[in-house]
């Protein structure tokens, strides 16, 4: 995980309350299993645990 800081990469990801979504985020930093990332759908700066990851996907195009 820690090779994507500052990369914005698509996340499938289930949370504690078993919730799926698919988000766009940019990685700021990794710590004891946890990312800290701007998520674009929620405009705002979420943390994310790494168990909780179902796919990762580097978004390679300029976003708009």
């Amino acid at each position: 995980m820690e090779n994507y800081i500052g990369k914005v990469v698509q996340l499938i990801y289930v949370d504690r309350k078993q919730q799926v979504s698919i988000r766009d985020v940019k990685v700021i930093s990794v710590k004891e299993g946890r990312f800290k990332a701007y998520c674009f759908s929620a405009k705002a700066i979420r943390i994310f645990n790494m168990s909780g990851v179902v796919d990762m996907e580097l978004i390679t195009k300029k976003r708009a």
